[in-house]
Parts: C-alpha cells; sequence; structure tokens
C-alpha cells in the first residue's frame, strides 16, 4: 500500500465534516490518567502500607498487577471495537476505570485493593489501545502527527506529576484521594465520548480467539512478573528462571499461533508491513530498551552510588520529563523539516551517546551540569520516541488500526518491562550478588548505550519517502 493511497482511504474511512477538537482532548483524558495511574502509587505506598497494616515492601505487587494487568487486556481492545463498536468500548472503558478507582479507594485490605488495581488495568488498557484508533480513524493523516504530538504531552505528564500528585494527597489529605480524583475525569470523558467519537456502522463479527488470548495473555503475565521478580530481587534465582522461561516458551507457541489461525486475537501478520516493522520492533525496541533503562539505573546510581536521598536524586531525574515535554512542541516541524529518516539516523547515535555519557558522572560534578546533561537527554529521547511512534501506524490501513494499536502497546509495554529486567539482571551479575558500585553503573550506562546504538542499523533500511504523508517532509502537506 502506498503512503497516497493510505492517506486517501483514511480520509474516506474518516466521519463527515471536521471532527471537534474535543475529541482528541477526551482521548488525552484517558492517556493521562491511565499514566498517572501507573506513578502516581509510588510515592503513596507508605501511606496505603500504613493504613492496611502491611509495610511498603509488601506493596509492589499493587504497581505490577496493574501493569500485567495493562498488557493481558490490551489484545482484546481490537476485537471489542470491531464487534461492539469503537465508541461504545470505549465510554465501557472509562466506566470500568471510574469504578475500578472508586473500588480502590474504598479497599479495606491489601486484596481488596490489588483487584481493584487489576480492573483498573483492564479500562486503562481499552482506553490506551483505542485512543489512538479513534484519532486515525477521525482525522486525516496529514493531521494526525500533529494531533498525537499533544496527546502524548498527556502521556508525558503522568510521570512527571504522579509522585508529586500522590506525595501531596497522601500527605495532606489520605492516600484514598489519589484514587477519587479519577473518578470525574473518567465520567466527564465519558459523556464527551459518547457524543464526539465515531460509531460503527456495520460491526464485523469475528469469533474471539479464546486460545490465543489465552496464549498470549499467560505469555505476557509471566513476561512480566518474572521480569519484576528479576528487577526487586524478591524471589530465588530458580523460580525467576521457571518463569521467564515458561514466558519464552509459551509466547513463542502464542506467536506460531497468531500467524497461522484465522482471525488471531494478535494480528503478528501486521510486521510484515515495512515501516511499522522497522520502527517499532526492529529499531524502536532496542532503542526502547537502551533509553528506558536510564530511568530505572540512573536513580539508583545517584543514591547508592552518591549518597544521595531520594528526594535529592528525584528532583534530578525530573528535568529528564521537562526536556520530553518541550521537545513535543518542535516535533512536528522537525519531522517535516527533515523527514523520518534523517531525524532518526542522526539522533540515534546522539542518544545512545547521551545513555553512555551518564558513566562519566561523579560525586563531584556540579549539580547544574548534571541538570542540563538530564535535561538534554530528555529532549533527545524525545525526538526518537516521538519518531518510531508516528512513523509505526503510517502504513497501516484503516482497517487494520485496532488490531495494530493493540500489538503497538503491547510491543511497547514488554520493551519497558525487558529493560528494566535485563538492567537489574546485569548490574547484579557485575555486583556479584553484593552492593553494587559506582563503576558497576557507569559500565552498563555504556553497555546501554551499544544496545540503543544498534538500532541504527534497522533505520538506514528507512527511504527518505517512508511516512512523508505524516510528516509532511517533501512538501506533502504543510504543518502551519
Amino acid at each position: 500500500m502506498t503512503a497516497e493511497t493510505t492517506a486517501t482511504a483514511t480520509t474516506r474511512f474518516a466521519p463527515a465534516g471536521d471532527p471537534s477538537l474535543l475529541l482528541p482532548a477526551t482521548v488525552a483524558c484517558g492517556v493521562f490518567m491511565t499514566s498517572l495511574d501507573q506513578n502516581v502509587i509510588v510515592t503513596a505506598l507508605p501511606g496505603i502500607g500504613e493504613s492496611l497494616g502491611r509495610p511498603p515492601s509488601q506493596l509492589g505487587l499493587l504497581i505490577t498487577v496493574y501493569v500485567a494487568s495493562l498488557i493481558v487486556t490490551m489484545p482484546l481492545g481490537g476485537w471489542l471495537a470491531d464487534r461492539f463498536g469503537l465508541r461504545n468500548v470505549y465510554c465501557f472503558a472509562l466506566l470500568v476505570f471510574a469504578s475500578a478507582s472508586a473500588l480502590c479507594g474504598l479497599s479495606e485490605n491489601i486484596w481488596m485493593l490489588v483487584g481493584s488495581r487489576a480492573l483498573q488495568g483492564f479500562g486503562g488498557a481499552l482506553m490506551g489501545t483505542l485512543g489512538q484508533v479513534v484519532i486515525l480513524s477521525s482525522f486525516p493523516r496529514d493531521r494526525t502527527l500533529r494531533i498525537n504530538m499533544y496527546i502524548s504531552l498527556a502521556g508525558q505528564s503522568g510521570p512527571l506529576v504522579g509522585p508529586l500528585v500522590g506525595g501531596a494527597l497522601t500527605t495532606y489529605v489520605s492516600w484514598r484521594w489519589i484514587f477519587y480524583i479519577n473518578i470525574p475525569i473518567a465520567l466527564t470523558a465519558a459523556l464527551l465520548a459518547a457524543s464526539l467519537f465515531p460509531t460503527t456502522t456495520k460491526p464485523v463479527r469475528t469469533p474471539f480467539d479464546f486460545p490465543g488470548f489465552l496464549l498470549v495473555g499467560g505469555g505476557m503475565a509471566l513476561l512480566v512478573f518474572g521480569m519484576d521478580s528479576l528487577a526487586a530481587k524478591d524471589a530465588a534465582a530458580s523460580i525467576i528462571g521457571v518463569e521467564l522461561g515458561l514466558a519464552i516458551a509459551i509466547l513463542t507457541v502464542a506467536a506460531f499461533y497468531c500467524l497461522r489461525t484465522r482471525n488471531p486475537l494478535l494480528d503478528l501478520n501486521l510486521l510484515r508491513i515495512r515501516t511499522f516493522r522497522i520502527s517499532f520492533l526492529t529499531g524502536g525496541g532496542l532503542d526502547t530498551i537502551g533509553l528506558s533503562s536510564v530511568v530505572f539505573l540512573l536513580p539508583l546510581m545517584f543514591q547508592l552510588g552518591f549518597g544521595m536521598s531520594a528526594v535529592q536524586a528525584g528532583s534530578l531525574t525530573f528535568v529528564a520529563a521537562i526536556g520530553s515535554l518541550l521537545m513535543r512542541f518542535f516535533m512536528p516541524r522537525i519531522l517535516n523539516r527533515f523527514g523520518f529518516k534523517r531525524v532518526l539516523i542522526v539522533n540515534t547515535p546522539i542518544a545512545a551517546l547521551l545513555v553512555a555519557g551518564f558513566a562519566l558522572m561523579q560525586e563531584s560534578t556540579p549539580t547544574w551540569i548534571v541538570l542540563a546533561y538530564i535535561f538534554a537527554f530528555g529532549l533527545f529521547r524525545s525526538v526518537q520516541w516521538a519518531s518510531t511512534g508516528n512513523l509505526a501506524y503510517s502504513d497501516i490501513a484503516p482497517e487494520q488500526l485496532s488490531r495494530f494499536s493493540a500489538l503497538y502497546y503491547i510491543l511497547w509495554q514488554l520493551a519497558v518491562a525487558i529493560s528494566v529486567g535485563l538492567a537489574a539482571a546485569m548490574l547484579s551479575l557485575l555486583a556479584g550478588g553484593g552492593q553494587a558500585s559506582v563503576n558497576d553503573y557507569r559500565l552498563l550506562f555504556v553497555v546501554e548505550g551499544l544496545i540503543t546504538l544498534c538500532a541504527l542499523l534497522a533505520y538506514f533500511r528507512l527511504t527518505p519517502q517512508d511516512g512523508a504523508h505524516v510528516s509532511g517532509h517533501g512538501g506533502h502537506i504543510s504543518t502551519d
């Protein structure tokens, strides 16, 4: 399918008339809530533990079960949207998220809270996968780049404000309000979605792929919990090995099954689309693993290696999110001017060098230099992820959007989980099972930089015309 054909098809499938800008604002609300709830609970764990009579060290499940529920549920989004209609399923997801948030706030014991967090993840997964489908099916491709950039600001804001909101509400009101604040946002978004989102005039009545769901869901859950145990070092090596071994075996069987069965829940045939495969699997997967590791390693090096407090480390790493947010405003014009291939070929070595450059930091490095460096890392990381994320959908046909969105977000979440798990495993190996030294962190940053650089091999396979109908490069569209 050519770029021009894709753009024309998308326009034809879009609703008549000019969609309201409240539509992307509604999607942004869902993205913000999903991202916020992944991060807001971290600083609230001590308050939750005190209230429920559990030490914070036993509350990591509240984070893991949310992420696991997100990943397991994501493949359902495409089938549910085709079967019951995009608008209906999105509104349902918002109502589920609001109800789950209320149950989280009302929880009187740890297991009720764990179950409610899993239900939150279910609603959040549907919002995450279907929100992009709504945008891509409502607007022509020559407008989606700028719209997606602004929506991504909502996702980037979650890690930025989550710990601050969680800490403030837990300290001055109650930890229960970190969940209650979702309710009015979700209900308002549901009302807007009911009136603004496109309707499906002809549902696709494909049978539900139950064997595929069990294989994909089971393998994903085992991989997430295995990587979490690897990062937390809270289980025996043999148990972690069994979890990860089973996960890989089940996911391998799931991959063969999805490639061979008719109407699979997870459409791996989308990887035959060259721009999607290059931008996210062979390229974006590698640089996502390398770049995401910094979020895990840098605070540890600051605290355990340099002796900083959690507040000091957080106030330094915080500026990476600010850099990411600011760069999003400039990305449409950068991609319009230079195109996806040139941006990725130039930016990938810079991003890799910045990751490896963290190895040069010393305890005596002036604070302003550390802040400036982390800010620059946030800028170039944002360039990388914004480029691969928008190139990934450039050649996806309208009828493939729901399946693409499910596969895209699953691969993204898995890349992040693998990044943290691998970084933790390599750190433990370098430390020999004891306390990691500053030199161990430095060596690991160099390794992660090399992993990021390997993505460059995939980006050389792009052509200057790839994604031009999305970016406007070469005069296809105007970004004004």
